[in-house]
């Protein structure tokens, strides 16, 4: 992680992924992890060639994500933007079938490591990775990176399913001669009708026409693998902690009724 002092008046921090001013009048800006990576690449060959391959290298697939070589035009375009913000244009140059590089009007200074927080040591379970061997740094990193998404997508799952649990548990208790039969009612709203599905959305959740749209696009690129989707005729969309997360009942019949052949289903989109 380093800090880059561009043509005297520009600072670039690739921990921090944020291009700034050297005075306080210019807000500093904040680029993208991976477009940050392609930016420290750029930099780190002092005015010399990067191939978009090198770039692909350097932006995702060292830490194990594998995209289209238009990843690498898209966060070009990015830095472009960053830069222009803060004041300063076309020091990213293309270079014609080949790739890109810093223009050769630039001045670059590496400032060294950015500075650790004050009291982090590697007992805080951050431990510092620049001094171990490239190969093995790449390896920590990715590992982490696989953790972290582990992570998000685990914790997205258990709200979904907790959610989705709660409504389950309220349509059934309705159902049910119990003290709970009272005290719990589901009135799903209607949204749409198809001929040959209904729509519903579950109380209170107020949900967009843009959230329906997404709702139902989930649906029919990621239906259920083990059985078919047409089979259900009535569609209930729950609500989620999370804006990737998408719940639903799926019901053969309307929920209402004490023998629907309901099924819960949900899509966890780590794309988003």
């Amino acid at each position: 992680m380093a800090r880059y002092l561009i043509a005297g008046v520009m600072l670039f921090d690739d921990e921090l992924y944020e291009v700034s001013g050297t005075g306080s009048a210019v807000t500093p800006v904040v680029l993208g992890a991976a477009a940050s990576r392609c930016f420290s690449t750029l930099l780190e060959a002092q005015g010399a060639i990067v191939t978009k391959k090198q770039l692909l290298h350097a932006g995702w697939e060292r830490y194990g994500q594998q995209v289209s070589a238009n990843s690498v035009n898209q966060s070009i375009a990015q830095i472009r933007r960053c830069l222009s913000t803060v004041g300063y244009c076309d020091y990213v140059v293309t270079v014609p079938r080949i790739g890109y590089k810093i223009s050769d009007a630039l001045s670059i200074e590496r400032l060294g490591d950015s500075t650790s927080p004050p009291g982090s040591d590697a007992s805080s379970g951050e431990g510092d990775i620049t001094s171990l061997p490239v190969m093995l740094r790449d390896e920590v990193v990715l590992v982490s990176v696989k953790v972290r998404r582990c992570r998000r997508y685990l914790i997205g799952m258990a709200a979904v399913l907790l959610l989705n649990g709660f409504l389950a548990f309220a349509w059934q208790a309705a159902q049910l001669s119990s003290p709970l039969a009272s005290a719990i009612e589901l009135d799903y709203l209607p949204i749409s009708d198809t001929p040959k599905q209904h729509l519903f959305s579950a109380p209170g959740l107020n949900i967009t026409p843009e959230r329906i749209n997404a709702h139902l696009l989930k649906l029919k690129n990621k239906p259920p693998a083990f059985t078919a989707l047409s089979s259900y005729a009535y569609v209930y969309v729950n609500g989620a902690l999370r804006d990737n997360a998408y719940g639903y009942f799926l019901c053969r019949d309307p929920i209402e009724v004490s023998v629907s052949g309901c099924i819960s289903y949900f899509v966890l989109d780590e794309s988003e």
